[in-house]
Protein backbone atom coordinates (compact mmCIF):
# COMPACT_ATOMS: atom_id res chain seq x y z
CA UNK A 1 0.00 0.00 0.00
CA UNK A 2 1.30 3.61 -1.35
CA UNK A 3 1.02 6.06 1.60
CA UNK A 4 1.72 9.78 0.35
CA UNK A 5 1.21 13.68 1.13
CA UNK A 6 -1.52 15.45 -1.09
CA UNK A 7 -2.58 18.81 -1.58
CA UNK A 8 -6.16 19.55 -1.86
CA UNK A 9 -5.96 21.96 -4.63
CA UNK A 10 -9.97 21.72 -5.57
CA UNK A 11 -10.55 23.99 -2.33
CA UNK A 12 -11.26 27.80 -3.25
CA UNK A 13 -9.01 29.70 -0.16
CA UNK A 14 -5.95 30.67 -0.41
CA UNK A 15 -4.36 28.14 1.89
CA UNK A 16 -5.06 24.54 0.12
CA UNK A 17 -5.83 21.43 3.29
CA UNK A 18 -3.12 19.08 3.50
CA UNK A 19 -3.90 15.41 3.34
CA UNK A 20 -2.72 11.84 4.04
CA UNK A 21 -3.21 10.04 0.86
CA UNK A 22 -3.66 6.13 0.87
CA UNK A 23 -3.58 3.91 -2.47
CA UNK A 24 -3.82 0.17 -2.54
CA UNK A 25 -6.01 -3.01 -3.18
CA UNK A 26 -9.04 -3.27 -1.74
CA UNK A 27 -10.78 -6.47 -0.31
CA UNK A 28 -12.41 -7.51 -3.53
CA UNK A 29 -8.49 -6.33 -5.41
CA UNK A 30 -9.59 -3.32 -6.64
CA UNK A 31 -7.41 -0.55 -6.39
CA UNK A 32 -8.91 2.66 -4.37
CA UNK A 33 -7.66 5.82 -2.84
CA UNK A 34 -8.95 7.48 0.59
CA UNK A 35 -6.91 10.14 2.41
CA UNK A 36 -7.06 11.51 6.20
CA UNK A 37 -6.76 14.75 7.17
CA UNK A 38 -3.83 16.53 8.65
CA UNK A 39 -5.74 19.64 9.58
CA UNK A 40 -2.80 21.29 8.22
CA UNK A 41 -3.37 24.46 5.04
CA UNK A 42 -0.52 25.54 3.14
CA UNK A 43 -0.04 27.57 0.29
CA UNK A 44 0.53 25.76 -2.94
CA UNK A 45 4.14 27.34 -3.31
CA UNK A 46 5.15 26.29 0.34
CA UNK A 47 4.41 22.25 -0.98
CA UNK A 48 6.76 21.29 -3.47
CA UNK A 49 8.01 17.78 -4.39
CA UNK A 50 5.10 16.07 -2.18
CA UNK A 51 6.34 17.56 0.39
CA UNK A 52 6.18 20.76 3.06
CA UNK A 53 8.83 23.06 1.86
CA UNK A 54 10.75 24.56 4.25
CA UNK A 55 9.89 28.29 3.74
CA UNK A 56 6.53 27.47 5.20
CA UNK A 57 5.83 29.47 8.20
CA UNK A 58 5.55 27.13 11.81
CA UNK A 59 7.57 25.02 9.02
CA UNK A 60 9.21 22.74 12.35
CA UNK A 61 5.99 21.76 14.20
CA UNK A 62 3.52 21.24 10.82
CA UNK A 63 6.25 18.54 10.25
CA UNK A 64 6.03 17.17 13.49
CA UNK A 65 2.46 16.82 13.09
CA UNK A 66 2.98 14.79 9.70
CA UNK A 67 5.17 12.71 11.27
CA UNK A 68 3.79 11.46 14.04
CA UNK A 69 0.20 10.91 11.83
CA UNK A 70 2.47 9.12 9.56
CA UNK A 71 4.13 7.22 12.37
CA UNK A 72 0.66 6.17 13.31
CA UNK A 73 -0.60 5.05 10.26
CA UNK A 74 2.80 2.49 9.94
CA UNK A 75 2.25 0.82 13.25
CA UNK A 76 -1.18 0.21 11.70
CA UNK A 77 -0.40 -1.33 9.13
CA UNK A 78 2.21 -3.18 11.19
CA UNK A 79 -0.19 -4.76 13.13
CA UNK A 80 -2.60 -5.71 10.25
CA UNK A 81 0.59 -7.58 8.96
CA UNK A 82 1.19 -9.19 12.25
CA UNK A 83 -2.15 -10.77 12.78
CA UNK A 84 -2.08 -12.18 9.01
CA UNK A 85 -3.74 -10.00 7.22
CA UNK A 86 -3.45 -7.72 3.76
CA UNK A 87 -3.92 -3.65 4.71
CA UNK A 88 -6.18 -1.72 2.87
CA UNK A 89 -6.92 2.03 2.31
CA UNK A 90 -10.22 1.74 4.30
CA UNK A 91 -9.38 -0.79 7.11
CA UNK A 92 -6.52 1.41 7.76
CA UNK A 93 -8.07 5.04 8.10
CA UNK A 94 -11.13 2.81 10.08
CA UNK A 95 -8.80 2.16 12.57
CA UNK A 96 -7.13 5.35 12.56
CA UNK A 97 -10.56 7.37 13.14
CA UNK A 98 -10.89 4.32 16.33
CA UNK A 99 -7.27 5.20 17.52
CA UNK A 100 -8.21 9.11 17.40
CA UNK A 101 -11.63 8.16 19.40
CA UNK A 102 -9.56 6.30 21.83
CA UNK A 103 -6.55 8.61 22.01
CA UNK A 104 -6.66 12.28 21.07
CA UNK A 105 -3.51 13.53 18.92
CA UNK A 106 -3.39 17.02 19.81
CA UNK A 107 -3.13 19.06 16.29
CA UNK A 108 -1.88 22.56 16.53
CA UNK A 109 -4.19 25.23 15.26
CA UNK A 110 -2.14 27.08 13.00
CA UNK A 111 -2.09 31.20 13.34
CA UNK A 112 0.53 33.59 12.52
CA UNK A 113 1.94 34.95 15.35
CA UNK A 114 0.78 38.36 14.59
CA UNK A 115 -2.79 37.26 14.10
CA UNK A 116 -2.37 34.64 17.17
CA UNK A 117 -1.11 38.72 18.89
CA UNK A 118 -4.31 40.99 17.77
CA UNK A 119 -6.53 37.84 19.27
CA UNK A 120 -4.73 38.02 22.59
CA UNK A 121 -4.99 41.71 22.59
CA UNK A 122 -8.52 42.04 21.92
CA UNK A 123 -8.97 39.12 24.46
CA UNK A 124 -7.67 41.40 27.12
CA UNK A 125 -8.76 44.65 25.59
CA UNK A 126 -11.25 44.97 29.06
CA UNK A 127 -8.50 44.70 31.59
CA UNK A 128 -6.96 47.44 33.13
CA UNK A 129 -6.19 50.62 30.92
CA UNK A 130 -2.17 50.18 32.33
CA UNK A 131 -2.34 46.68 31.41
CA UNK A 132 -3.55 47.08 28.06
CA UNK A 133 -1.17 49.58 27.49
CA UNK A 134 1.45 47.79 28.14
CA UNK A 135 0.46 45.26 25.66
CA UNK A 136 0.65 48.14 23.27
CA UNK A 137 4.18 48.81 24.57
CA UNK A 138 5.22 45.45 23.38
CA UNK A 139 3.91 45.25 20.04
CA UNK A 140 5.44 48.16 19.15
CA UNK A 141 9.54 47.42 20.19
CA UNK A 142 8.48 43.97 18.38
CA UNK A 143 7.18 45.87 15.39
CA UNK A 144 9.93 48.29 15.67
CA UNK A 145 12.47 44.67 16.13
CA UNK A 146 10.83 43.60 13.02
CA UNK A 147 11.54 46.33 10.88
CA UNK A 148 15.18 46.85 12.17
CA UNK A 149 16.33 43.66 12.19
CA UNK A 150 14.46 43.52 8.66
CA UNK A 151 13.11 39.66 10.01
CA UNK A 152 9.38 38.49 10.12
CA UNK A 153 8.66 37.50 13.55
CA UNK A 154 7.30 33.87 13.45
CA UNK A 155 6.05 31.64 16.23
CA UNK A 156 8.60 29.75 14.68
CA UNK A 157 11.61 32.33 15.65
CA UNK A 158 10.65 32.35 19.14
CA UNK A 159 9.61 29.46 20.01
CA UNK A 160 12.65 26.80 17.72
CA UNK A 161 15.41 29.68 18.26
CA UNK A 162 14.50 30.99 21.61
CA UNK A 163 18.29 31.99 22.43
CA UNK A 164 19.02 33.62 19.18
CA UNK A 165 15.54 35.64 19.40
CA UNK A 166 16.33 36.95 23.25
CA UNK A 167 19.65 37.50 22.54
CA UNK A 168 18.53 39.85 18.90
CA UNK A 169 15.97 41.27 20.67
CA UNK A 170 17.71 42.67 23.87
CA UNK A 171 20.54 44.05 21.80
CA UNK A 172 17.69 46.00 19.84
CA UNK A 173 16.25 47.07 23.15
CA UNK A 174 19.47 48.32 24.78
CA UNK A 175 21.12 49.97 21.64
CA UNK A 176 18.47 51.64 20.05
CA UNK A 177 15.86 52.01 22.49
CA UNK A 178 18.22 52.92 25.87
CA UNK A 179 15.76 50.32 27.63
CA UNK A 180 17.21 48.96 31.42
CA UNK A 181 17.25 45.41 32.10
CA UNK A 182 14.17 45.63 34.49
CA UNK A 183 11.90 47.40 31.43
CA UNK A 184 12.99 44.45 29.10
CA UNK A 185 12.45 41.77 32.13
CA UNK A 186 8.87 43.53 31.73
CA UNK A 187 8.46 43.37 28.11
CA UNK A 188 9.27 39.17 27.92
CA UNK A 189 7.42 38.71 31.03
CA UNK A 190 4.34 39.94 28.51
CA UNK A 191 5.29 38.26 26.07
CA UNK A 192 5.98 34.85 28.03
CA UNK A 193 1.86 35.73 28.88
CA UNK A 194 1.12 36.00 24.98
CA UNK A 195 3.14 32.74 25.00
CA UNK A 196 1.43 30.75 27.31
CA UNK A 197 -1.86 31.91 26.32
CA UNK A 198 -0.98 30.51 22.86
CA UNK A 199 0.00 27.08 24.32
CA UNK A 200 -3.42 26.71 26.23
CA UNK A 201 -4.84 27.72 22.61
CA UNK A 202 -3.21 25.21 20.98
CA UNK A 203 -1.45 28.06 18.77
CA UNK A 204 1.79 26.46 19.59
CA UNK A 205 2.70 23.10 21.26
CA UNK A 206 5.83 24.51 23.81
CA UNK A 207 6.18 27.97 25.37
CA UNK A 208 9.79 29.00 25.92
CA UNK A 209 11.80 30.21 28.71
CA UNK A 210 13.41 33.06 28.62
CA UNK A 211 16.28 34.13 30.67
CA UNK A 212 16.09 36.94 32.68
CA UNK A 213 18.70 39.53 32.77
CA UNK A 214 19.91 40.83 35.95
CA UNK A 215 18.97 43.94 38.08
CA UNK A 216 20.47 45.67 40.77
CA UNK A 217 19.14 44.53 43.82
CA UNK A 218 17.45 47.81 45.62
CA UNK A 219 16.66 47.57 49.20
CA UNK A 220 15.45 50.87 49.45
CA UNK A 221 11.85 51.44 47.64
CA UNK A 222 10.38 54.44 46.63
CA UNK A 223 7.62 54.98 49.43
CA UNK A 224 6.76 58.22 51.68
CA UNK A 225 7.86 58.01 55.18
CA UNK A 226 5.19 58.88 57.93
CA UNK A 227 6.10 62.44 58.55
CA UNK A 228 5.79 62.85 54.88
CA UNK A 229 2.80 61.40 54.58
CA UNK A 230 1.49 64.27 57.73
CA UNK A 231 3.34 66.71 55.09
CA UNK A 232 1.04 65.85 52.39
CA UNK A 233 -2.01 65.78 54.27
CA UNK A 234 -1.73 68.90 56.15
CA UNK A 235 -1.30 70.29 52.21
CA UNK A 236 -4.12 72.47 51.16
CA UNK A 237 -2.46 74.70 48.76
CA UNK A 238 -4.03 73.78 45.85
CA UNK A 239 -7.48 72.46 47.38
CA UNK A 240 -10.62 73.95 45.56
CA UNK A 241 -11.73 75.63 48.27
CA UNK A 242 -8.43 77.95 49.09
CA UNK A 243 -10.14 79.64 45.74
CA UNK A 244 -7.22 80.44 44.35
CA UNK A 245 -6.46 81.98 40.72
CA UNK A 246 -5.93 78.38 39.04
CA UNK A 247 -5.12 79.57 36.08
CA UNK A 248 -1.75 80.89 37.78
CA UNK A 249 -1.09 77.14 36.79
CA UNK A 250 -1.20 75.51 33.50
CA UNK A 251 -1.67 72.21 35.24
CA UNK A 252 -4.59 72.90 37.38
CA UNK A 253 -7.98 71.55 36.09
CA UNK A 254 -11.27 71.43 38.00
CA UNK A 255 -13.01 68.15 38.47
CA UNK A 256 -17.16 68.50 39.29
CA UNK A 257 -18.50 65.09 39.78
CA UNK A 258 -22.25 64.96 39.84
CA UNK A 259 -23.85 63.84 43.15
CA UNK A 260 -26.20 60.98 42.83
CA UNK A 261 -27.48 60.31 46.54
CA UNK A 262 -31.00 61.35 48.45
CA UNK A 263 -28.76 63.37 50.62
CA UNK A 264 -26.89 65.55 47.65
CA UNK A 265 -29.28 68.29 47.86
CA UNK A 266 -28.19 69.12 51.73
CA UNK A 267 -24.41 68.97 49.98
CA UNK A 268 -25.50 70.59 46.51
CA UNK A 269 -25.57 68.71 42.91
CA UNK A 270 -21.86 68.18 42.57
CA UNK A 271 -18.58 67.18 44.19
CA UNK A 272 -16.07 70.43 43.29
CA UNK A 273 -12.30 69.56 43.56
CA UNK A 274 -9.03 70.10 41.52
CA UNK A 275 -6.98 67.46 39.37
CA UNK A 276 -4.26 67.57 41.98
CA UNK A 277 -6.27 68.02 44.97
CA UNK A 278 -7.94 64.41 43.96
CA UNK A 279 -4.12 63.44 43.01
CA UNK A 280 -3.29 64.13 46.38
CA UNK A 281 -6.40 62.62 47.98
CA UNK A 282 -5.99 59.09 46.26
CA UNK A 283 -2.22 58.79 47.37
CA UNK A 284 -2.89 59.39 51.22
CA UNK A 285 -5.99 56.73 50.75
CA UNK A 286 -3.63 54.11 49.05
CA UNK A 287 -1.06 54.81 51.24
CA UNK A 288 -3.31 54.44 54.60
CA UNK A 289 -5.39 51.29 53.07
CA UNK A 290 -2.47 49.72 51.23
CA UNK A 291 -4.60 49.39 48.01
CA UNK A 292 -3.35 49.36 44.07
CA UNK A 293 -4.11 51.85 41.74
CA UNK A 294 -6.19 49.75 39.47
CA UNK A 295 -8.35 49.39 42.84
CA UNK A 296 -9.25 53.07 43.12
CA UNK A 297 -12.15 53.02 40.43
CA UNK A 298 -14.09 50.15 41.73
CA UNK A 299 -14.64 51.48 45.60
CA UNK A 300 -17.82 51.92 46.37
CA UNK A 301 -19.50 54.46 49.54
CA UNK A 302 -20.97 51.01 50.68
CA UNK A 303 -17.46 49.55 51.35
CA UNK A 304 -16.65 51.18 54.10
CA UNK A 305 -18.26 49.79 57.78
CA UNK A 306 -18.96 52.25 59.99
CA UNK A 307 -21.35 50.54 62.20
CA UNK A 308 -19.00 48.28 64.10
CA UNK A 309 -16.58 49.35 66.90
CA UNK A 310 -13.72 49.00 64.95
CA UNK A 311 -14.52 50.95 61.48
CA UNK A 312 -13.14 49.13 58.36
CA UNK A 313 -12.86 49.36 54.83
CA UNK A 314 -13.53 46.07 52.94
CA UNK A 315 -13.43 45.40 48.89
CA UNK A 316 -12.32 42.43 46.60
CA UNK A 317 -8.78 43.42 45.33
CA UNK A 318 -8.95 43.19 41.50
CA UNK A 319 -5.64 41.73 40.69
CA UNK A 320 -6.59 38.69 43.18
CA UNK A 321 -9.42 39.00 43.06
CA UNK A 322 -8.39 38.32 46.98
CA UNK A 323 -11.22 39.73 49.91
CA UNK A 324 -9.05 42.43 51.76
CA UNK A 325 -10.44 44.75 54.92
CA UNK A 326 -8.45 46.77 57.10
CA UNK A 327 -9.37 49.36 59.87
CA UNK A 328 -9.97 53.15 58.69
CA UNK A 329 -7.35 55.50 59.88
CA UNK A 330 -7.57 59.40 60.71
CA UNK A 331 -6.42 59.79 57.13
CA UNK A 332 -8.36 57.65 55.14
CA UNK A 333 -11.68 58.52 57.23
CA UNK A 334 -11.02 62.11 56.46
CA UNK A 335 -10.86 61.62 53.02
CA UNK A 336 -13.92 59.29 52.76
CA UNK A 337 -16.31 61.49 54.63
CA UNK A 338 -14.93 64.34 52.04
CA UNK A 339 -15.48 62.41 49.13
CA UNK A 340 -19.35 60.38 50.26
CA UNK A 341 -20.87 63.48 51.45
CA UNK A 342 -24.15 63.51 49.63
CA UNK A 343 -23.18 60.13 47.52
CA UNK A 344 -25.55 56.93 47.34
CA UNK A 345 -24.61 53.73 48.29
CA UNK A 346 -23.42 52.54 44.95
CA UNK A 347 -21.42 55.45 44.00
CA UNK A 348 -17.99 55.26 43.27
CA UNK A 349 -15.95 56.89 45.94
CA UNK A 350 -13.78 58.85 43.33
CA UNK A 351 -13.58 60.71 40.48
CA UNK A 352 -12.44 58.79 37.64
CA UNK A 353 -8.63 59.86 36.43
CA UNK A 354 -6.41 57.82 34.06
CA UNK A 355 -2.71 56.01 35.92
CA UNK A 356 -1.18 57.98 33.40
CA UNK A 357 -2.27 61.51 34.28
CA UNK A 358 -2.27 60.15 37.68
CA UNK A 359 1.62 59.94 38.03
CA UNK A 360 2.25 63.05 36.08
CA UNK A 361 0.65 65.34 38.39
CA UNK A 362 1.56 63.37 41.35
CA UNK A 363 5.67 64.13 40.54
CA UNK A 364 4.20 67.57 39.52
CA UNK A 365 2.79 68.04 42.95
CA UNK A 366 5.37 66.80 44.96
CA UNK A 367 8.12 68.65 43.24
CA UNK A 368 5.50 71.71 43.72
CA UNK A 369 5.39 70.96 47.75
CA UNK A 370 9.50 70.73 47.49
CA UNK A 371 9.65 66.86 48.61
CA UNK A 372 13.44 66.75 47.84
CA UNK A 373 14.14 63.85 49.74
CA UNK A 374 17.53 62.29 47.76
CA UNK A 375 16.74 58.79 46.95
CA UNK A 376 19.49 56.21 45.20
CA UNK A 377 17.42 54.61 42.52
CA UNK A 378 20.04 52.98 39.78
CA UNK A 379 19.21 50.81 37.13
CA UNK A 380 21.40 48.48 34.99
CA UNK A 381 21.62 48.02 31.09
CA UNK A 382 23.41 44.99 29.65
CA UNK A 383 25.88 44.52 32.58
CA UNK A 384 26.48 48.22 33.15
CA UNK A 385 25.01 50.11 35.91
CA UNK A 386 23.23 53.30 34.91
CA UNK A 387 21.49 56.11 36.84
CA UNK A 388 23.52 55.41 39.80
CA UNK A 389 23.41 59.58 40.65
CA UNK A 390 21.08 60.15 43.87
CA UNK A 391 17.52 61.52 42.46
CA UNK A 392 14.78 63.94 44.21
CA UNK A 393 11.78 61.87 45.86
CA UNK A 394 9.49 63.54 43.73
CA UNK A 395 11.54 62.73 40.35
CA UNK A 396 10.61 58.70 41.18
CA UNK A 397 7.20 58.65 43.12
CA UNK A 398 4.52 57.09 41.09
CA UNK A 399 1.20 55.63 42.30
CA UNK A 400 2.34 52.32 43.39
CA UNK A 401 4.69 54.09 45.97
CA UNK A 402 1.28 54.38 47.98
CA UNK A 403 1.19 50.60 48.63
CA UNK A 404 5.18 51.02 50.04
CA UNK A 405 3.92 53.58 52.06
CA UNK A 406 1.14 51.89 53.57
CA UNK A 407 3.76 48.47 54.03
CA UNK A 408 6.96 50.41 55.32
CA UNK A 409 5.46 52.77 57.79
CA UNK A 410 3.19 49.77 59.31
CA UNK A 411 6.49 47.83 60.05
CA UNK A 412 8.09 50.92 61.46
CA UNK A 413 5.17 51.02 63.71
CA UNK A 414 6.93 48.20 65.24
CA UNK A 415 3.87 46.61 66.90
CA UNK A 416 2.86 43.77 63.82
CA UNK A 417 4.44 41.08 62.21
CA UNK A 418 5.37 40.78 58.82
CA UNK A 419 2.01 37.84 58.72
CA UNK A 420 -0.29 40.52 60.00
CA UNK A 421 0.56 43.12 57.77
CA UNK A 422 0.66 40.29 54.92
CA UNK A 423 -2.99 40.14 55.72
CA UNK A 424 -3.94 43.53 55.66
CA UNK A 425 -1.75 44.05 52.25
CA UNK A 426 -3.72 40.99 50.81
CA UNK A 427 0.06 39.77 49.85
CA UNK A 428 -0.02 35.55 49.39
CA UNK A 429 3.47 34.63 49.38
CA UNK A 430 6.18 36.12 51.14
CA UNK A 431 8.31 36.10 48.42
CA UNK A 432 6.01 38.88 46.84
CA UNK A 433 5.18 41.09 49.76
CA UNK A 434 9.18 41.54 50.55
CA UNK A 435 9.50 43.23 47.61
CA UNK A 436 7.47 46.07 49.17
CA UNK A 437 10.04 46.03 52.63
CA UNK A 438 12.43 49.04 52.35
CA UNK A 439 15.53 48.94 54.47
CA UNK A 440 17.20 52.52 54.10
CA UNK A 441 20.27 54.05 56.24
CA UNK A 442 18.30 54.86 59.22
CA UNK A 443 17.09 51.43 59.41
CA UNK A 444 21.29 49.86 59.30
CA UNK A 445 21.72 52.26 61.83
CA UNK A 446 19.82 50.67 64.80
CA UNK A 447 21.85 47.95 64.24
CA UNK A 448 24.30 50.39 66.74
CA UNK A 449 22.16 49.75 69.33
CA UNK A 450 22.70 45.99 69.96
CA UNK A 451 24.83 44.95 72.29
CA UNK A 452 24.54 49.13 73.87
CA UNK A 453 26.77 49.30 77.25
CA UNK A 454 25.96 51.90 79.86
CA UNK A 455 28.40 54.32 79.96
CA UNK A 456 30.65 54.31 82.58
CA UNK A 457 28.65 56.79 85.27
CA UNK A 458 25.54 54.24 84.78
CA UNK A 459 27.74 51.59 85.36
CA UNK A 460 28.85 53.26 88.62
CA UNK A 461 25.71 53.91 89.57
CA UNK A 462 24.17 51.02 88.57
CA UNK A 463 27.06 49.19 91.06
CA UNK A 464 26.39 51.30 94.37
CA UNK A 465 22.27 50.61 93.82
CA UNK A 466 23.37 46.71 94.09
CA UNK A 467 25.62 47.06 97.08
CA UNK A 468 23.23 48.83 98.78
CA UNK A 469 19.98 46.41 98.27
CA UNK A 470 22.32 43.19 98.93
CA UNK A 471 22.37 43.89 102.81
CA UNK A 472 17.94 43.95 102.16
CA UNK A 473 16.10 40.84 103.28
CA UNK A 474 15.05 38.54 100.34
CA UNK A 475 11.28 40.04 100.29
CA UNK A 476 12.73 43.83 100.19
CA UNK A 477 15.40 43.07 97.80
CA UNK A 478 12.51 41.81 95.46
CA UNK A 479 10.06 44.44 95.82
CA UNK A 480 13.12 47.25 95.39
CA UNK A 481 13.57 44.88 92.42
CA UNK A 482 10.56 44.83 90.80
CA UNK A 483 10.34 48.73 91.19
CA UNK A 484 13.16 49.21 88.88
CA UNK A 485 11.90 46.87 86.37
CA UNK A 486 8.86 49.35 86.40
CA UNK A 487 10.81 52.08 85.59
CA UNK A 488 12.58 50.76 83.01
Amino acid sequence: MNVSLKLDTSNNGKEKPLYIRLRGKSVNGKTEETSISTEIKLLPRHFKNNGISKSSPNYSSKIKVVNSILDEIENIIGEINHQGEIPNPTLVKHLYSENRVSKEVVTPNYRSFWNSFEEFYLSKKHNSRGYVKTLLTLKNHLLGFQKHSKRTITFEYITGKTILFQSHFQDYLWSQKNLSNGYINKLFNNLSNFLFWSQQLNYIQQKPKFTKLREVDRDEKIYLKTEEIYKLFSSSKWNYKEKKDFKTNPHITIIRESLEGTRSKHFGNELKVTNWELVKDVFLFMSSVGCRYSDIEHFKVRHFDFKSNVQTLTWIQQKTNKNVSVPVTDISGNIFKKYSRGKSLEQRLFPKISQQKFNKHLKLLLRDLKFNRLVSHPKMKGSEIIDNDDKQLWELISSHSGRRSFIKNLIDLGNMDYKTIMKLSGHRSYSEFLKYVSVNQEDLMKGSQLYRLQSKNEQDELEEILNTISSFDDDKRKLVLQMIRSLK
